[in-house]
């Protein structure tokens, strides 16, 4: 009987020591849960603000771009605008040169009778123009002048007309 005593304490105490461990590793998973389930959710808000920081990032570099963009176009444009400035003075003064050239070999050849030709022709086209312009402003003027002096003996002619019957019917009350 000591003997199924001895056995019966030490079944109970290892069966308690089972139950013992059974807890503690209870108690332990159900720390690790509630670990996992924290850094979870410490995962995910940081998760949040990494998204959320990349966005602004990303927003940022658009910004930029769009910014270093203009700002491109704009020095292209006006390294065009000077290039083609250049480009049309060169050009110009090459023109300018050649005709001066025709204009002096001409001027060489012809006598004085072509020179006053030439300055003739000139004038006559510059003034010409000049007069006929002239000559039609005075012709639109005169035009307008009838015209605002008929609307003018019409306003009145009607005023005076209401007038005369203004007074015969006053006249015609008494």
């Amino acid at each position: 009987e000591a003997v199924v005593s001895t056995q019966s304490t030490g079944e109970l105490v290892r069966l308690q020591e089972e139950q013992r461990i059974h807890a503690f590793a209870l108690l332990a998973e159900r720390k690790r849960r509630m670990r996992e389930a924290e850094e979870s959710g410490k995962r995910q808000v940081e998760e949040r603000r990494r998204m959320e920081e990349d966005e602004i990032w990303r927003q940022m570099v658009n910004c930029h771009q769009g910014t270093m963009e203009t700002y491109l176009e704009d020095i292209i444009s006006r390294s065009v605008s000077r290039t083609a400035d250049e480009q049309a003075r060169t050009e110009i003064h090459a023109k300018a040169e050649k005709i001066n050239d025709i204009a002096y070999d001409m001027e060489s050849k012809r006598d004085r009778l072509q020179s006053e030709n030439m300055v003739a022709e000139l004038v006559y086209s510059f003034l010409l123009p000049e007069v006929e312009k002239e000559t039609l402003r005075e012709n639109v003027k005169r035009e307008q002048r009838r015209h605002i002096l008929a609307a003018h003996s019409v306003i009145h002619g009607q005023a005076s007309g209401i007038e005369k019957e203004g007074g015969s019917s006053a006249d015609s009350g008494n």
